[in-house]
Protein backbone atom coordinates (compact mmCIF):
# COMPACT_ATOMS: atom_id res chain seq x y z
CA UNK A 1 0.00 0.00 0.00
CA UNK A 2 1.85 3.33 -0.92
CA UNK A 3 2.45 5.28 1.70
CA UNK A 4 0.22 8.30 1.32
CA UNK A 5 -2.61 6.10 0.99
CA UNK A 6 -1.69 4.32 4.30
CA UNK A 7 -1.59 7.88 6.23
CA UNK A 8 -4.87 8.81 4.80
CA UNK A 9 -6.58 5.84 6.33
CA UNK A 10 -5.00 6.27 9.63
CA UNK A 11 -5.74 9.71 9.52
CA UNK A 12 -9.82 9.28 8.00
CA UNK A 13 -10.41 5.53 8.90
CA UNK A 14 -13.31 4.10 6.99
CA UNK A 15 -16.60 5.07 8.58
CA UNK A 16 -19.00 2.44 9.72
CA UNK A 17 -22.29 2.28 8.32
CA UNK A 18 -25.09 1.33 9.96
CA UNK A 19 -27.53 1.34 7.21
CA UNK A 20 -28.78 -2.02 7.91
CA UNK A 21 -29.63 -1.62 11.47
CA UNK A 22 -31.50 1.95 11.16
CA UNK A 23 -35.38 2.01 10.06
CA UNK A 24 -38.14 4.37 10.79
CA UNK A 25 -41.53 4.22 12.19
CA UNK A 26 -44.15 5.94 9.85
CA UNK A 27 -46.72 8.54 11.35
CA UNK A 28 -50.17 8.37 10.98
CA UNK A 29 -51.79 8.61 7.60
CA UNK A 30 -52.81 12.11 6.87
CA UNK A 31 -50.65 13.86 8.25
CA UNK A 32 -47.04 15.21 6.82
CA UNK A 33 -46.18 12.03 5.47
CA UNK A 34 -48.31 12.50 2.20
CA UNK A 35 -48.56 8.74 1.75
CA UNK A 36 -50.96 8.29 -0.42
CA UNK A 37 -51.53 9.69 -3.98
CA UNK A 38 -55.32 9.58 -3.27
CA UNK A 39 -56.07 11.99 -0.67
CA UNK A 40 -59.74 10.18 0.29
CA UNK A 41 -57.96 7.38 1.40
CA UNK A 42 -56.74 9.51 4.66
CA UNK A 43 -59.48 12.20 4.76
CA UNK A 44 -61.37 12.15 7.93
CA UNK A 45 -64.70 10.46 8.71
CA UNK A 46 -67.25 11.88 7.18
CA UNK A 47 -70.40 14.64 8.17
CA UNK A 48 -73.27 15.88 7.10
CA UNK A 49 -73.87 19.13 5.98
CA UNK A 50 -74.91 20.79 8.91
CA UNK A 51 -72.12 18.51 11.50
CA UNK A 52 -72.54 15.11 12.63
CA UNK A 53 -71.63 11.45 11.19
CA UNK A 54 -72.98 11.02 8.17
CA UNK A 55 -74.87 7.91 7.57
CA UNK A 56 -72.68 5.74 5.38
CA UNK A 57 -72.52 1.71 4.19
CA UNK A 58 -70.65 -0.77 5.03
CA UNK A 59 -67.25 -0.04 2.87
CA UNK A 60 -67.75 3.88 4.32
CA UNK A 61 -69.45 5.21 1.43
CA UNK A 62 -72.16 7.89 1.92
CA UNK A 63 -75.69 7.36 1.94
CA UNK A 64 -76.53 10.97 2.38
CA UNK A 65 -75.31 14.41 1.03
CA UNK A 66 -72.52 14.57 3.29
CA UNK A 67 -68.77 16.97 3.60
CA UNK A 68 -65.69 15.94 4.09
CA UNK A 69 -62.50 17.47 5.27
CA UNK A 70 -59.87 16.56 2.62
CA UNK A 71 -56.89 17.44 4.53
CA UNK A 72 -56.13 20.02 7.30
CA UNK A 73 -52.01 21.02 7.53
CA UNK A 74 -52.06 24.00 9.22
CA UNK A 75 -50.08 24.50 12.11
CA UNK A 76 -50.77 22.86 15.45
CA UNK A 77 -53.19 25.70 16.75
CA UNK A 78 -53.65 27.80 14.23
CA UNK A 79 -57.61 27.34 14.67
CA UNK A 80 -56.88 28.42 18.18
CA UNK A 81 -54.31 30.74 18.25
CA UNK A 82 -51.64 31.01 19.51
CA UNK A 83 -50.19 28.57 17.49
CA UNK A 84 -47.58 26.15 19.14
CA UNK A 85 -44.43 26.66 16.53
CA UNK A 86 -43.02 30.33 16.58
CA UNK A 87 -42.38 30.44 12.90
CA UNK A 88 -45.54 28.99 11.91
CA UNK A 89 -44.29 26.30 9.50
CA UNK A 90 -47.00 25.09 7.04
CA UNK A 91 -45.86 22.55 4.29
CA UNK A 92 -47.10 23.40 0.84
CA UNK A 93 -50.11 21.14 -0.48
CA UNK A 94 -51.52 23.91 -2.45
CA UNK A 95 -52.32 23.19 -6.92
CA UNK A 96 -55.23 21.47 -8.45
CA UNK A 97 -56.32 18.19 -6.86
CA UNK A 98 -58.62 15.56 -9.63
CA UNK A 99 -61.73 14.95 -7.98
CA UNK A 100 -64.04 12.33 -9.17
CA UNK A 101 -67.24 10.30 -8.36
CA UNK A 102 -69.39 8.29 -9.34
CA UNK A 103 -72.59 10.02 -8.70
CA UNK A 104 -73.96 13.70 -9.47
CA UNK A 105 -73.77 16.43 -6.25
CA UNK A 106 -73.59 19.79 -6.40
CA UNK A 107 -70.03 20.42 -4.92
CA UNK A 108 -68.98 23.73 -2.38
CA UNK A 109 -65.41 24.13 -1.39
CA UNK A 110 -63.93 25.97 1.26
CA UNK A 111 -61.24 26.00 3.70
CA UNK A 112 -58.64 28.81 4.90
CA UNK A 113 -59.29 31.01 2.29
CA UNK A 114 -62.59 32.50 0.01
CA UNK A 115 -59.79 31.51 -2.73
CA UNK A 116 -60.44 27.80 -3.07
CA UNK A 117 -62.37 27.29 -6.61
CA UNK A 118 -63.75 24.21 -8.51
CA UNK A 119 -63.01 24.26 -11.99
CA UNK A 120 -63.60 21.95 -15.34
CA UNK A 121 -66.57 20.20 -13.34
CA UNK A 122 -68.21 17.58 -15.93
CA UNK A 123 -71.01 14.71 -15.60
CA UNK A 124 -70.86 12.00 -17.77
CA UNK A 125 -74.19 10.29 -18.03
CA UNK A 126 -72.91 7.39 -19.93
CA UNK A 127 -70.30 6.67 -17.24
CA UNK A 128 -72.27 8.38 -14.07
CA UNK A 129 -69.42 9.69 -13.59
CA UNK A 130 -68.80 13.50 -12.13
CA UNK A 131 -65.14 14.85 -12.63
CA UNK A 132 -63.73 18.30 -11.59
CA UNK A 133 -60.53 20.15 -10.30
CA UNK A 134 -60.55 21.67 -6.68
CA UNK A 135 -57.89 24.51 -6.37
CA UNK A 136 -56.09 25.17 -3.17
CA UNK A 137 -54.62 28.05 -3.42
CA UNK A 138 -50.88 28.87 -2.18
CA UNK A 139 -50.38 29.47 1.37
CA UNK A 140 -53.40 27.36 2.24
CA UNK A 141 -53.46 24.07 4.16
CA UNK A 142 -57.55 23.17 5.20
CA UNK A 143 -59.71 22.11 2.48
CA UNK A 144 -63.27 20.95 3.15
CA UNK A 145 -66.01 19.65 0.52
CA UNK A 146 -69.70 19.67 0.78
CA UNK A 147 -71.62 17.35 -1.36
CA UNK A 148 -75.54 18.43 -1.97
CA UNK A 149 -78.31 17.04 -3.69
CA UNK A 150 -76.51 13.77 -4.02
CA UNK A 151 -79.74 11.61 -3.70
CA UNK A 152 -77.65 9.52 -0.89
CA UNK A 153 -75.64 7.83 -4.69
CA UNK A 154 -72.28 8.98 -4.29
CA UNK A 155 -69.73 6.47 -4.55
CA UNK A 156 -65.95 5.74 -5.46
CA UNK A 157 -64.74 9.30 -4.59
CA UNK A 158 -60.99 10.15 -5.67
CA UNK A 159 -59.24 12.85 -4.86
CA UNK A 160 -55.86 12.92 -6.47
CA UNK A 161 -52.61 15.37 -5.59
CA UNK A 162 -51.39 17.96 -7.53
CA UNK A 163 -49.22 16.60 -10.49
CA UNK A 164 -51.00 13.23 -10.91
CA UNK A 165 -52.91 12.79 -13.42
CA UNK A 166 -56.66 11.64 -13.46
CA UNK A 167 -55.73 8.23 -14.53
CA UNK A 168 -53.12 7.80 -12.80
CA UNK A 169 -52.56 4.10 -11.08
CA UNK A 170 -49.95 4.96 -8.32
CA UNK A 171 -50.85 4.42 -4.64
CA UNK A 172 -47.87 6.04 -2.80
CA UNK A 173 -46.57 9.49 -3.82
CA UNK A 174 -43.40 10.02 -4.80
CA UNK A 175 -41.51 11.99 -2.24
CA UNK A 176 -42.62 9.44 0.21
CA UNK A 177 -41.42 6.33 -1.64
CA UNK A 178 -38.13 8.72 -1.99
CA UNK A 179 -37.93 9.66 1.88
CA UNK A 180 -38.30 6.03 3.09
CA UNK A 181 -36.02 4.69 0.47
CA UNK A 182 -32.85 4.73 3.07
CA UNK A 183 -34.29 2.93 5.66
CA UNK A 184 -34.40 -0.94 5.47
CA UNK A 185 -37.41 -1.90 7.50
CA UNK A 186 -40.63 0.23 8.10
CA UNK A 187 -42.83 0.30 11.73
CA UNK A 188 -46.51 0.62 10.46
CA UNK A 189 -47.60 1.10 14.29
CA UNK A 190 -48.98 4.19 13.68
CA UNK A 191 -50.53 3.42 10.29
CA UNK A 192 -52.18 0.45 12.11
CA UNK A 193 -53.75 2.82 14.73
CA UNK A 194 -52.36 0.69 16.94
CA UNK A 195 -53.40 2.72 20.65
CA UNK A 196 -56.74 2.98 21.68
CA UNK A 197 -58.60 1.24 18.58
CA UNK A 198 -59.29 -2.44 20.40
CA UNK A 199 -62.62 -3.17 21.99
CA UNK A 200 -62.71 -3.23 25.41
CA UNK A 201 -62.56 -6.21 27.27
CA UNK A 202 -65.39 -6.34 29.09
CA UNK A 203 -67.83 -5.94 25.98
CA UNK A 204 -69.58 -8.62 24.36
CA UNK A 205 -67.91 -8.82 21.27
CA UNK A 206 -64.29 -8.24 22.97
CA UNK A 207 -61.75 -9.77 20.04
CA UNK A 208 -60.76 -8.19 16.89
CA UNK A 209 -61.84 -10.42 13.94
CA UNK A 210 -60.74 -10.59 10.25
CA UNK A 211 -63.85 -9.17 8.82
CA UNK A 212 -63.72 -6.06 11.04
CA UNK A 213 -60.52 -4.98 9.58
CA UNK A 214 -60.42 -2.57 6.40
CA UNK A 215 -59.75 -3.73 2.80
CA UNK A 216 -58.61 -1.36 -0.17
CA UNK A 217 -61.83 -0.66 -1.54
CA UNK A 218 -62.78 1.24 1.82
CA UNK A 219 -63.70 4.97 0.74
CA UNK A 220 -61.06 6.13 3.56
CA UNK A 221 -58.63 4.13 6.27
CA UNK A 222 -59.29 6.04 9.07
CA UNK A 223 -61.26 4.82 12.37
CA UNK A 224 -64.98 3.74 11.46
CA UNK A 225 -66.53 1.44 13.94
CA UNK A 226 -64.44 -1.30 14.64
CA UNK A 227 -62.45 -1.05 11.51
CA UNK A 228 -59.20 0.83 11.99
CA UNK A 229 -55.85 1.07 10.33
CA UNK A 230 -54.15 0.63 6.66
CA UNK A 231 -55.27 -2.28 5.09
CA UNK A 232 -52.91 -4.90 5.10
CA UNK A 233 -53.25 -5.50 1.66
CA UNK A 234 -51.70 -1.29 1.38
CA UNK A 235 -49.27 -2.17 4.03
CA UNK A 236 -48.02 -5.27 1.58
CA UNK A 237 -48.09 -3.51 -1.68
CA UNK A 238 -45.80 -0.72 -0.32
CA UNK A 239 -43.39 -3.33 1.43
CA UNK A 240 -43.28 -4.99 -2.07
CA UNK A 241 -42.77 -1.88 -4.41
CA UNK A 242 -40.39 -0.28 -1.87
CA UNK A 243 -38.66 -3.61 -0.65
CA UNK A 244 -38.89 -3.21 2.35
CA UNK A 245 -38.61 -5.74 5.63
CA UNK A 246 -41.50 -4.58 7.76
CA UNK A 247 -42.51 -4.18 11.56
CA UNK A 248 -46.11 -4.99 12.32
CA UNK A 249 -48.10 -4.45 15.56
CA UNK A 250 -50.60 -7.18 16.00
CA UNK A 251 -54.16 -5.80 17.70
CA UNK A 252 -54.44 -6.54 21.43
CA UNK A 253 -57.85 -8.28 20.88
CA UNK A 254 -56.86 -10.19 17.54
CA UNK A 255 -58.07 -13.71 17.68
CA UNK A 256 -55.97 -16.78 16.98
CA UNK A 257 -57.78 -16.68 13.75
CA UNK A 258 -56.99 -13.64 13.04
CA UNK A 259 -53.11 -14.03 12.99
CA UNK A 260 -53.85 -17.13 11.13
CA UNK A 261 -55.49 -15.04 8.56
CA UNK A 262 -52.63 -12.10 8.16
CA UNK A 263 -50.06 -14.73 7.99
CA UNK A 264 -51.51 -16.56 5.41
CA UNK A 265 -52.11 -13.33 3.48
CA UNK A 266 -48.27 -12.06 3.86
CA UNK A 267 -47.28 -15.43 3.24
CA UNK A 268 -48.79 -15.66 -0.05
CA UNK A 269 -48.54 -11.96 -1.43
CA UNK A 270 -45.29 -10.21 0.84
CA UNK A 271 -41.97 -9.94 -1.36
CA UNK A 272 -40.22 -13.64 -0.21
CA UNK A 273 -37.53 -11.25 0.30
CA UNK A 274 -38.94 -9.06 2.85
CA UNK A 275 -38.54 -9.90 6.54
CA UNK A 276 -41.42 -9.76 9.30
CA UNK A 277 -40.69 -8.24 12.71
CA UNK A 278 -44.19 -9.10 14.58
CA UNK A 279 -44.94 -7.06 18.09
CA UNK A 280 -48.11 -7.61 19.84
CA UNK A 281 -49.74 -4.12 19.56
CA UNK A 282 -47.48 -1.54 21.25
CA UNK A 283 -46.49 -0.67 24.48
CA UNK A 284 -49.08 -3.12 26.34
CA UNK A 285 -46.90 -1.50 29.17
CA UNK A 286 -48.50 1.85 28.98
CA UNK A 287 -51.40 2.84 31.09
CA UNK A 288 -52.02 5.48 28.56
CA UNK A 289 -53.41 3.32 25.94
CA UNK A 290 -56.26 0.98 26.29
CA UNK A 291 -54.51 -2.23 25.61
CA UNK A 292 -52.61 -2.12 28.57
CA UNK A 293 -56.20 -2.59 30.32
CA UNK A 294 -57.52 -4.87 27.96
CA UNK A 295 -54.39 -7.09 28.72
CA UNK A 296 -54.46 -6.70 32.35
CA UNK A 297 -58.29 -7.90 32.36
CA UNK A 298 -57.90 -10.82 29.69
CA UNK A 299 -55.14 -12.06 32.36
CA UNK A 300 -57.26 -11.45 35.80
CA UNK A 301 -59.88 -13.21 33.86
CA UNK A 302 -58.05 -16.13 32.77
CA UNK A 303 -56.37 -16.76 36.19
CA UNK A 304 -59.79 -16.57 38.03
CA UNK A 305 -60.94 -18.94 35.60
CA UNK A 306 -58.53 -21.64 36.51
CA UNK A 307 -55.82 -23.68 35.01
CA UNK A 308 -53.71 -20.55 33.46
CA UNK A 309 -50.33 -21.03 33.00
CA UNK A 310 -50.09 -16.99 33.78
CA UNK A 311 -49.72 -18.56 38.22
CA UNK A 312 -48.19 -22.03 36.80
CA UNK A 313 -45.98 -20.94 40.47
CA UNK A 314 -48.69 -19.75 42.80
CA UNK A 315 -47.90 -16.06 41.44
CA UNK A 316 -50.71 -13.95 43.29
CA UNK A 317 -49.60 -10.12 42.06
CA UNK A 318 -52.11 -9.19 38.78
CA UNK A 319 -48.85 -7.04 37.44
CA UNK A 320 -46.89 -9.84 36.85
CA UNK A 321 -49.91 -11.62 35.44
CA UNK A 322 -50.11 -9.23 32.93
CA UNK A 323 -46.40 -9.13 31.79
CA UNK A 324 -46.75 -13.11 31.60
CA UNK A 325 -50.12 -12.55 29.26
CA UNK A 326 -47.62 -9.92 27.38
CA UNK A 327 -45.29 -12.61 26.89
CA UNK A 328 -46.97 -15.71 25.91
CA UNK A 329 -49.20 -13.89 23.67
CA UNK A 330 -45.86 -12.21 21.75
CA UNK A 331 -44.60 -16.24 21.85
CA UNK A 332 -47.98 -17.48 20.63
CA UNK A 333 -48.27 -14.97 17.44
CA UNK A 334 -44.68 -15.67 16.56
CA UNK A 335 -45.86 -19.23 16.79
CA UNK A 336 -48.71 -18.83 14.29
CA UNK A 337 -46.61 -16.95 12.36
CA UNK A 338 -44.16 -19.52 11.79
CA UNK A 339 -47.09 -22.49 11.38
CA UNK A 340 -47.46 -20.48 7.84
CA UNK A 341 -44.27 -19.98 6.83
CA UNK A 342 -42.20 -23.05 7.87
CA UNK A 343 -40.40 -23.39 11.29
CA UNK A 344 -36.87 -22.67 9.64
CA UNK A 345 -38.32 -19.35 9.00
CA UNK A 346 -37.33 -18.27 12.53
CA UNK A 347 -34.65 -15.92 12.81
CA UNK A 348 -34.99 -15.13 9.09
CA UNK A 349 -38.10 -13.91 7.80
CA UNK A 350 -40.00 -14.19 10.57
CA UNK A 351 -38.59 -12.15 13.92
CA UNK A 352 -40.64 -12.01 16.76
CA UNK A 353 -39.91 -9.40 19.30
CA UNK A 354 -40.81 -9.21 22.98
CA UNK A 355 -41.07 -5.17 23.31
CA UNK A 356 -41.64 -3.48 27.34
CA UNK A 357 -40.93 -0.36 29.28
CA UNK A 358 -37.00 0.12 28.60
CA UNK A 359 -36.52 1.12 32.31
CA UNK A 360 -37.83 -1.69 33.84
CA UNK A 361 -34.79 -4.45 32.92
CA UNK A 362 -36.21 -6.49 36.10
CA UNK A 363 -39.70 -6.63 34.57
CA UNK A 364 -37.85 -8.01 31.64
CA UNK A 365 -35.81 -10.64 33.25
CA UNK A 366 -39.44 -12.10 35.10
CA UNK A 367 -40.73 -12.92 31.59
CA UNK A 368 -38.26 -13.97 30.37
CA UNK A 369 -37.42 -16.34 33.14
CA UNK A 370 -41.16 -17.22 32.97
CA UNK A 371 -41.18 -18.18 29.68
CA UNK A 372 -37.97 -20.32 30.35
CA UNK A 373 -39.20 -22.25 32.99
CA UNK A 374 -42.99 -22.87 31.33
CA UNK A 375 -41.52 -22.99 27.67
CA UNK A 376 -37.94 -23.09 26.90
CA UNK A 377 -35.48 -21.18 25.80
CA UNK A 378 -36.77 -17.56 24.84
CA UNK A 379 -34.07 -17.65 21.87
CA UNK A 380 -35.78 -20.20 20.69
CA UNK A 381 -39.14 -17.94 20.20
CA UNK A 382 -37.57 -14.33 20.04
CA UNK A 383 -34.92 -13.13 18.42
CA UNK A 384 -34.85 -9.67 20.24
CA UNK A 385 -36.12 -7.77 23.35
CA UNK A 386 -37.32 -3.92 22.70
CA UNK A 387 -38.15 -0.68 24.19
CA UNK A 388 -37.70 2.86 23.45
CA UNK A 389 -35.33 4.48 24.91
CA UNK A 390 -35.71 8.12 23.78
CA UNK A 391 -33.87 10.80 25.74
CA UNK A 392 -35.60 14.55 26.66
CA UNK A 393 -35.19 17.37 28.18
CA UNK A 394 -37.29 17.18 31.07
CA UNK A 395 -34.62 18.22 33.76
CA UNK A 396 -34.35 21.69 31.97
CA UNK A 397 -36.25 24.89 33.59
CA UNK A 398 -38.93 25.55 32.11
CA UNK A 399 -38.24 28.82 30.70
CA UNK A 400 -35.35 27.25 29.02
CA UNK A 401 -33.33 28.71 26.22
CA UNK A 402 -32.76 26.34 22.96
CA UNK A 403 -29.11 26.44 24.25
CA UNK A 404 -29.99 25.00 27.57
CA UNK A 405 -32.69 22.78 26.13
CA UNK A 406 -29.90 21.12 23.78
CA UNK A 407 -27.05 21.03 26.65
CA UNK A 408 -29.76 19.35 29.08
CA UNK A 409 -30.62 16.72 26.05
CA UNK A 410 -26.78 16.11 25.80
CA UNK A 411 -26.85 15.23 29.31
CA UNK A 412 -29.84 13.01 28.57
CA UNK A 413 -28.39 10.22 25.96
CA UNK A 414 -25.35 10.20 28.09
CA UNK A 415 -27.18 9.70 31.29
CA UNK A 416 -29.22 6.80 29.95
CA UNK A 417 -25.91 4.83 28.86
CA UNK A 418 -25.80 2.55 32.27
CA UNK A 419 -29.79 1.33 31.48
CA UNK A 420 -29.50 0.76 28.02
CA UNK A 421 -25.93 -1.06 28.60
CA UNK A 422 -28.01 -3.33 31.29
CA UNK A 423 -30.95 -3.86 28.84
CA UNK A 424 -28.21 -4.84 26.10
CA UNK A 425 -26.51 -6.95 28.26
CA UNK A 426 -29.73 -8.61 29.64
CA UNK A 427 -30.56 -9.34 26.03
CA UNK A 428 -26.76 -10.95 25.64
CA UNK A 429 -27.60 -13.32 28.14
CA UNK A 430 -30.51 -14.95 26.72
CA UNK A 431 -28.91 -15.02 23.56
CA UNK A 432 -31.07 -12.09 22.20
CA UNK A 433 -31.05 -8.74 20.39
CA UNK A 434 -31.67 -5.53 21.72
CA UNK A 435 -34.00 -3.49 19.49
CA UNK A 436 -35.66 -0.07 20.04
CA UNK A 437 -39.21 -0.50 18.63
CA UNK A 438 -38.75 3.84 19.02
CA UNK A 439 -36.22 6.43 19.76
CA UNK A 440 -34.70 9.11 19.07
CA UNK A 441 -35.78 12.97 21.25
CA UNK A 442 -38.45 13.47 23.04
CA UNK A 443 -39.75 16.93 23.68
CA UNK A 444 -43.51 16.49 23.74
CA UNK A 445 -46.55 15.37 26.31
CA UNK A 446 -48.99 18.21 25.71
CA UNK A 447 -47.51 20.41 28.01
CA UNK A 448 -47.23 23.64 26.36
CA UNK A 449 -44.83 25.80 27.95
CA UNK A 450 -41.82 26.79 26.48
CA UNK A 451 -43.27 25.36 23.71
CA UNK A 452 -41.41 27.72 20.94
CA UNK A 453 -37.99 27.10 22.08
CA UNK A 454 -38.41 23.45 22.55
CA UNK A 455 -39.62 23.80 19.07
CA UNK A 456 -36.00 26.22 17.94
CA UNK A 457 -34.22 23.44 19.75
CA UNK A 458 -35.22 20.50 17.92
CA UNK A 459 -34.15 23.04 14.13
CA UNK A 460 -31.20 23.66 15.51
CA UNK A 461 -28.05 22.53 13.57
CA UNK A 462 -26.64 21.07 16.70
CA UNK A 463 -29.15 18.83 16.47
CA UNK A 464 -27.86 16.71 14.28
CA UNK A 465 -24.68 15.68 16.47
CA UNK A 466 -27.31 14.85 18.84
CA UNK A 467 -29.32 12.45 17.37
CA UNK A 468 -25.85 11.02 16.07
CA UNK A 469 -24.08 10.91 19.72
CA UNK A 470 -27.58 9.11 20.59
CA UNK A 471 -27.95 6.42 17.90
CA UNK A 472 -24.06 5.43 17.99
CA UNK A 473 -22.16 6.50 20.59
CA UNK A 474 -25.27 5.53 23.12
CA UNK A 475 -26.84 2.64 21.68
CA UNK A 476 -24.69 0.66 18.47
CA UNK A 477 -21.15 1.26 20.58
CA UNK A 478 -22.93 -0.55 23.60
CA UNK A 479 -24.10 -3.65 21.60
CA UNK A 480 -27.69 -2.61 20.83
CA UNK A 481 -29.24 -3.67 17.25
CA UNK A 482 -32.02 -2.60 15.00
CA UNK A 483 -32.92 1.35 15.76
CA UNK A 484 -36.39 2.27 14.92
CA UNK A 485 -36.42 6.09 14.79
CA UNK A 486 -39.75 7.75 15.76
CA UNK A 487 -40.71 9.45 13.12
CA UNK A 488 -40.40 9.66 9.73
CA UNK A 489 -43.06 13.16 9.46
CA UNK A 490 -44.63 14.86 12.23
CA UNK A 491 -45.84 18.35 12.75
CA UNK A 492 -43.40 20.35 15.87
CA UNK A 493 -46.13 20.88 18.74
CA UNK A 494 -46.60 20.51 22.28
CA UNK A 495 -47.26 16.94 21.44
CA UNK A 496 -43.90 16.15 20.30
CA UNK A 497 -41.38 17.13 17.21
CA UNK A 498 -40.92 13.63 16.41
CA UNK A 499 -40.54 13.88 13.19
CA UNK A 500 -36.94 13.69 10.91
CA UNK A 501 -38.81 16.46 9.17
CA UNK A 502 -41.97 18.76 9.08
CA UNK A 503 -42.63 17.95 5.52
CA UNK A 504 -41.61 14.70 3.56
CA UNK A 505 -40.16 16.95 0.82
CA UNK A 506 -37.45 17.78 3.20
CA UNK A 507 -34.56 14.97 3.84
CA UNK A 508 -31.68 17.81 5.05
CA UNK A 509 -33.12 18.93 8.50
CA UNK A 510 -30.63 17.97 11.18
CA UNK A 511 -32.09 14.79 12.12
CA UNK A 512 -31.72 13.54 8.66
CA UNK A 513 -28.32 14.59 8.19
CA UNK A 514 -27.31 12.74 11.27
CA UNK A 515 -29.30 9.26 10.02
CA UNK A 516 -27.57 10.03 6.48
CA UNK A 517 -23.81 10.21 7.60
CA UNK A 518 -24.76 7.03 10.50
CA UNK A 519 -25.74 5.61 6.87
CA UNK A 520 -22.30 6.03 5.51
CA UNK A 521 -23.94 8.67 2.63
Amino acid sequence: MPLLVALALLAFPPQTSYRDKIGVGLEGIGSRGLEFVDVMKTTRPLEKPSGGPAKIDANGWPLEDFKLVAFDMRPVMAWAPPMDDPEGYQMDVSGSYSLSFKGKADLTIAGDSPDFKIANKKYDPAQNLTTADLICPKGKALMVVTFQNTGGAVKDIHLLRPGYSRASKQVFTTPFLKAIQPFPVLRFMDWLDSNGTNPFYGDAKNTTEWSDRHLPTDATYTRQGRKFGVPWETIIALANEAKKDVWINIPVAASDDYIKNLAALMKRDLNPQSAIYLEYNNEVWNWGFLQSTYNRMAAEAEVKAGNSNLNNDGEKNWDVWRRRRHARRSLEIGQIFLNAFGKDSFGKRIRPVMAWWVIAPDQYKDMLEWVKRTYGAPNKYFVAIAGAPYFNPHEAPKTASPDQLLATLRRATDAWVPGRKTLIDLAKSYGLKCYAYEGGPDSGGGDPTNVANRIRAHRDPRMKELVYRDLKTNWFDLGGDLFMYFTLTSASSRYGMWGLSEDITQTNTPKWQAIHQLMGK
